[in-house]
């Protein structure tokens, strides 16, 4: 059995694998990445990925980029880019060139900012898909940085919008930033845990010119790049 331990910013996440085949898969809050590992766990099984990946028990720690490539892969062979967005940072990784842009310096893009509009709305962060899909009017806010989006999604809200066409406008604006980062593509594919939001896949759907792809459990697919990692590993022996 090989096993894909990514710990990342907001969840740690855990795939074991047999012969290819996925046996077992969680996800916990990240503080929590014990309660995946069980006691007297053969380290040499374990290969970790994600922002915390050298804090836990690993036999070899893989970046985030090459256990991306190689989950996405595994869906679908014919994947040419991929955008991770995660709680404190987005990659998008042109697999065909084997280059990648990483926007952290802001929070516009990533999973924070969205749990920060969560918060201000006093809404759970994984309602905003259904109150986007509820919307009746395209609402411009044309902010990505978090406080000033947040000051214009008042302004809206005073005007006389309603809470859903502000999420959806601000959905649109978080697509627009990440479509900045991303080259000309035919299939395009959105992992991470944020992108169970179903107003971001509408959203980067809208603003991109490509097929956008979305695996079953995208916020496992670094998990399980990890344990395809230790499995090609084994088999190259």
């Amino acid at each position: 059995m090989n096993i894909g331990l990514d710990v990342g910013s907001t969840t740690a996440k855990i795939v074991h694998m047999e012969t290819g085949e996925i046996i077992f898969s969680e996800v916990v809050p990240s503080h929590r990445w014990r309660e995946l590992i069980d006691d007297g766990q053969d380290e040499k099984r374990i290969i970790s990925t994600g922002y915390f990946r050298k804090k836990v028990p690993h036999f070899t720690a893989i970046t985030e980029i090459t256990a991306a490539s190689l989950g996405a892969r595994y869906h679908d062979p014919e994947a040419q880019v991929i955008i991770d967005i995660g709680g404190q940072d987005t990659k998008v990784i042109d697999l065909r060139s084997n280059t990648f842009i990483i926007n952290d310096k802001c929070s516009a893009g990533t999973g924070a900012f969205l749990e920060l509009a969560a918060r201000y709305f006093d809404i759970p962060v994984d309602s905003l898909g259904d109150m986007h899909q509820r919307a009746t009017k395209e609402v411009q806010i044309n902010n990505t940085c978090g406080v000033f989006a947040i000051s214009e999604m008042i302004s809206q809200l005073v005007g006389g919008y309603t809470m859903e066409d502000v999420i959806y406008g601000l959905h649109q604006a978080f697509a627009r930033r990440i479509a900045q980062m991303v080259p000309p593509a035919d299939k395009v594919m959105l992992i991470g845990g944020t992108v169970q939001n179903t107003g971001i896949v509408d959203a980067v759907n809208a603003v991109l010119d490509s097929k956008i792809e979305v695996p079953i459990a995208p916020q496992l697919v670094n998990a399980l790049g990890a344990a395809l990692y230790r499995e090609r590993s084994n088999s190259s022996r």
